[in-house]
C-alpha cells in the first residue's frame, strides 16, 4: 500500500472519487452505508469524514440521505481546468505558430460571442489585428464555429434566436440555417474555415479544445490575410486540428511531477512539440 493512502487527505479524496459518476449510468447519490461498502470502511468513520465536506459545500446530502458531489467542488474543478488550459496552451500555440508561420489565438465562448484570451506567434510585416480581449460573433468566425461543434441545430437556433446578425464580411452567413449548415460541414472536416466572413480579405481556421470529460472548453484559431492563408487552408486546418488534439490530451493527462518553466517548457512537452512536427 502506498504510504499516502492512509492519510486524512487520501481518505477524503477516496470519498469524492466514490461519489463521482462513472460510466453511462448516473445515480442519484450514495448513502453512508453505500459509501462505506464501496470504500471498505466502517460506517461511523465515513459518516464522520462526510460532515466537514457537507458543511463546506463539497458534498451535498438530500432528504433521503443520498450524498453527491457539491456545486462548490464543480466550481473549483472548473477553475483548475481553466488554469491548466492557460498553463499548457502557450507552448502548443508557439509550436503551431512556428509551423504555420502565422499568429495563433486561444478563444472561449461567451453566449453568442467569442472572446480571445491568448495570442502567440511570429512577427510578420502583415498580420491580423491584435485580438486579445476582443469579442466577435460566433456566426461568422472560425473560432465561433469550432466552439459550436457539439451544438445541435435546435441549440444553435435557441442561442441565436434573438441576437442573430449578419457578419460584416461579404461571405458571412445571412440566416441561422446557413450558420447551422456551415457548422455541420466544419464538424465533418474536423476544423472550421472561413473566408471573407468576419472581414473582407481575412481568412481563418479553428478547431475545438476539449477537457478531460470531452467538453469543448476553447478553440485554437489562426487568422491571416486571405491572400496568404487561402492557398494552404486545408493543410493549416489539419495542423490546427492536430494541435488541439494534443492540447486536449494534455488537459486530460496527469500533470508532470516537475513542471518545466521558461525556456525548458518547449523541449519538455514532446507530445505538443516533437510529435506535431513529425505528423505535419
Amino acid at each position: 500500500m502506498h504510504e499516502t493512502q492512509d492519510t486524512g487527505a487520501a481518505k477524503i479524496l477516496a470519498i469524492l472519487e466514490a461519489l463521482a459518476p462513472s460510466g453511462p449510468v448516473v445515480t442519484r447519490g450514495l448513502t453512508v452505508s453505500g459509501l462505506a461498502r464501496s470504500l471498505g470502511r466502517d460506517k461511523s468513520s465515513v459518516s464522520r469524514q462526510l460532515r466537514p465536506l457537507i458543511s463546506l459545500g463539497l458534498v451535498e446530502r438530500d432528504d433521503d440521505g443520498l450524498h453527491r458531489l457539491g456545486w462548490r467542488l464543480f466550481t473549483l474543478a472548473t477553475q483548475a481546468g481553466d488554469q491548466r488550459l492557460l498553463l499548457l496552451a502557450p507552448s502548443a500555440m508557439r509550436q503551431l505558430a512556428r509551423q504555420v508561420k502565422e499568429r495563433v489565438h486561444l478563444s472561449i465562448r461567451r453566449d453568442d460571442e467569442v472572446l480571445t484570451i491568448l495570442s502567440e506567434g511570429p512577427y510578420r510585416a502583415v498580420e491580423a489585428v491584435q485580438w486579445v480581449g476582443r469579442t466577435v460573433p460566433v456566426t461568422c468566425t472560425s473560432s465561433g464555429r469550432a466552439l459550436l461543434f457539439d451544438h445541435g441545430a435546435d441549440e444553435i437556433r435557441t442561442l441565436l434566436a434573438e441576437g442573430f446578425r449578419k457578419g460584416p464580411g461579404s461571405k458571412a452567413p445571412t440566416t441561422v440555417d446557413a450558420v447551422i449548415d456551415r457548422v455541420n460541414r466544419a464538424r465533418a472536416l474536423g476544423f472550421a474555415a472561413v473566408v471573407d466572413e468576419f472581414d473582407d480579405d481575412l481568412a481563418a481556421v479553428a478547431a475545438p479544445v476539449r477537457d478531460g470529460n470531452g467538453r469543448i472548453v476553447a478553440a485554437l484559431n489562426i487568422s491571416a490575410p486571405t491572400y496568404r492563408l487561402l492557398k494552404d487552408m486545408n493543410n493549416v486546418g489539419r495542423q490546427v486540428s492536430q494541435a488541439t488534439q494534443y492540447l486536449s490530451q494534455a488537459l486530460s493527462s496527469p500533470p508532470l511531477p516537475n513542471p518545466p518553466t521558461g525556456k525548458e517548457q518547449n523541449s519538455a512537452l514532446p507530445g505538443l512539440g516533437g510529435e506535431m512536427r513529425r505528423i505535419s
